[in-house]
């Protein structure tokens, strides 16, 4: 027979339900009762027999009844008075099993144990049926999340990951010591690389999706994530210490070699003059932008300006809703043109430049190729459809639209026109676009190049293009250098590419996205354009398969309906005032007072088939996440990828 540790009884000093109950300890038993101790207790109910675990979340010790008054307290220290104290554990039930036959099987909470019955520490193998593991490892779909006081590992359900019953992740703590970059950097990395592990407990499918899955890391503080797959210092300097020797146990656990991310490419915001802005050297550089095609096809105008302004002025939105519109008339035009032309009989010369099918071609690509191939200037092309090929070929062709301007009315002024849009107000976002392009935005649109190229083997792809778009592939996309309204419009255009390419059933594969500091993007109130796109993947992104990982110091200041999205949330340490906020209120008993103590490399975990949230240790992480604990393993100096190793990214 099986021996177990008793540490007390149910009590009836307390209420109890068949939810949670009380143990009473004995002081020979008292080191048992500690928070977030897993406990068991066997007992009968009439006829049937039942097995409960639970884990205790709330300890306190009192006085039984014998000493009332200080004056009693004071003799009883000086050995001239006997008291007796009590601790009392409240146990959370985690899981009923009641006995058919030979076996045990999970029910619903039907009733409490009775008073008065013996309560066990569950042994360590019992962790997985105590808090519903097993069920997720029979299923094949749980994932490692960390390390529980027990050093058993905790199990996330990725069913509430990829979309199947919820999707999204809230990371919230306080900044440098909540270590919320550390663990949802280290959540990527086990979805990433754990359905490479050798025992994985994820089916086949699950484990496929998760390989090839695509993830997008914004950088948004100086460049410390541009070196996710550089080794992180303090490992090497900690080698054969025993802090060293505790997390190469817990990757051991998990089952995963530590190592760090891999299939990185890193993108970056291009200099005035064109070449990637970055001052630590490293390999696989990039530099990104958006022409006219992407603008238009995605809708990203209003990215352009303030959304408090696009909020409160109602003639002003409204004006740059009719240029947002006229301009994806005009390239839907295009568009026509172009696809009319390749797919035309009477073109033979293009079969001469155009070694491939254009069957399958996506819009945009289809209109890059066209004007590739067909011998004129791409500004030259685009002017005959009044599109611009510049932030400054826009703010000129909105001055042409007022009565100052020497081009006269137009397509765009007739459409400004039709909605009695003033002259002021049009030169109001001519001012705004003057502002956008002294604040570095100028940099983020770019030009359409004249094509160098004669024969094409390959549907062409522009060099500033984002490469995010590869199985298994980690792409960083550094921020940090831009502006307020440049970071925003670089976080708005990549979620609506993500969109755009799911909603035309482009990609089946996740995409995980990682963004700190996501209350400055999605903020409770307001947010603009930039909030709608966030809604939009909170909302509908789980039925596509659009992971957001969102880290913030306060959850609380975040977008609720974006935060209350998230199927897996995660704190770290936080301060009480926040830590009082609805947003918290899933820390059931003293959670919320733990959550203000969390030591370096702890947090809490909550998922909806948790009974409880639960306390997890993770390891320091194997990759650098700042500039400073990267080991310097690359050469010297930035490489930029060349045509060719860009071309091979989307191959």
């Amino acid at each position: 027979m099986e021996k177990l540790e008793e540490i007390g009884t149910v009590t009836g000093l307390r209420e109890i339900t068949p939810y949670t109950f009380w143990v009473r300890m004995r002081p020979a038993f008292t080191p048992g009762i500690r928070l977030e101790a897993i406990v068991r207790v066997d007992f009968s109910w009439g006829e049937e027999t039942f097995r409960l675990y639970g884990v205790v979340n709330e300890v306190v010790a009192s006085w039984d009844g014998t000493v009332t008054t200080g004056y009693q307290e004071e003799a009883y220290a000086e050995g001239r008075y006997s008291g007796v104290t009590i601790y009392l554990g409240q146990v959370v039930v985690t899981r009923t099993l009641k006995k058919e036959g030979e076996s045990f099987v999970t029910v619903p909470p039907l009733v409490p144990p009775p008073v008065g019955e013996k309560v066990f520490l569950a042994p360590p193998e019992e962790t997985d049926v105590a808090l519903g593991f097993d069920e997720v490892k029979r299923a094949r779909r749980a994932l490692p999340c960390g390390v529980l006081s027990n050093n058993e590992v905790a199990y996330l359900d990725v069913r509430y990951l990829l979309g199947d019953n919820g999707a999204h992740v809230n990371v919230s703590g306080q900044s440098g010591v909540a270590a919320k970059t550390s663990y949802a950097t280290f959540l990527l990395w086990m979805m990433l690389n754990y359905p490479r592990a050798p025992k994985c407990f994820l089916s086949g499918d699950v484990a496929t999706f998760l390989r090839d899955s695509r993830a997008i890391v914004f950088n948004v503080k100086g460049e410390s994530l541009l070196f996710l797959d550089h080794w992180n210092s303090e490992w090497e300097e900690a080698k054969g210490s025993r802090e060293a020797q505790l997390w190469e146990d817990m990757f051991r656990r998990f089952g995963v070699d530590a190592r760090p991310f891999e299939g990185v490419t890193v993108a970056v915001p291009p200099r005035k003059d064109g070449r990637p802005d970055i001052r630590h050297s490293r390999e696989r550089v990039s530099v990104y932008g958006w022409d006219i095609l992407d603008i238009a096809e995605l809708h990203l105008l209003p990215l352009f300006f303030d959304p408090e302004e696009l909020e409160e002025k109602a003639n002003f939105a409204l004006a740059v809703s009719v240029i947002e519109e006229f301009l994806f008339d005009q390239y839907t035009r295009l568009v026509e043109e172009a696809r009319a032309e390749l797919f035309s009989r009477d073109t033979p010369y293009l079969e001469e430049n155009i070694r491939f099918s254009c069957e399958g071609l996506d819009d945009r690509t289809l209109v890059r190729l066209y004007l590739a191939v067909c011998g004129q200037d791409p500004t030259w092309m685009l002017r005959r459809f009044g599109l611009p090929n510049s932030l400054k070929d826009l703010i000129e062709l909105l001055h042409g639209c007022t009565e100052e301007g020497e081009k006269g009315a137009g397509a765009l002024a007739a459409a400004l026109g039709s909605e009695k849009i003033e002259d002021k107000t049009i030169l109001a976002i001519s001012r705004r676009l003057r502002l956008a392009e002294r604040s570095g935005l100028a940099r983020l649109w770019r030009s359409i190049p004249p094509s160098r190229t004669v024969v094409f083997h390959h549907p062409p792809v522009p060099e500033y293009t984002l490469p995010w778009n590869r199985p298994a592939g980690v792409t960083v996309v550094d921020i940090a250098k831009l502006s307020s309204r440049g970071q925003a419009f670089v976080v708005g255009a990549v979620l609506r590419e993500i969109l755009w390419a799911k909603e035309q059933d482009l990609l089946k594969e996740p995409v995980f996205i990682y963004l700190d500091e996501l209350n400055k993007y999605a903020p409770r109130e307001g947010g603009g354009f930039l909030g709608q796109i966030f809604r939009d993947v909170a909302e509908r992104g789980r039925s596509f398969r659009i992971v957001l990982i969102g880290a913030e110091q306060t959850a609380s200041q975040v977008d609720y309906r974006v935060v209350t999205q998230a199927a897996t949330t995660v704190v770290g340490r936080q301060k009480y005032a926040e830590l009082s906020k609805e947003e918290y209120a899933h820390l059931q008993g003293i959670l919320r007072e733990k959550a203000a103590a969390l030591l370096p490399g702890e947090v809490i975990v909550d998922q909806p088939f948790f009974r409880l949230p639960l306390t997890v240790r993770f390891p320091l992480t194997p990759w650098a996440t700042s500039e400073e604990k990267r080991l310097l393993r690359y050469g010297e100096g930035v490489v930029s990828l060349s045509e060719e190793e860009f071309r091979k990214l989307f191959e």
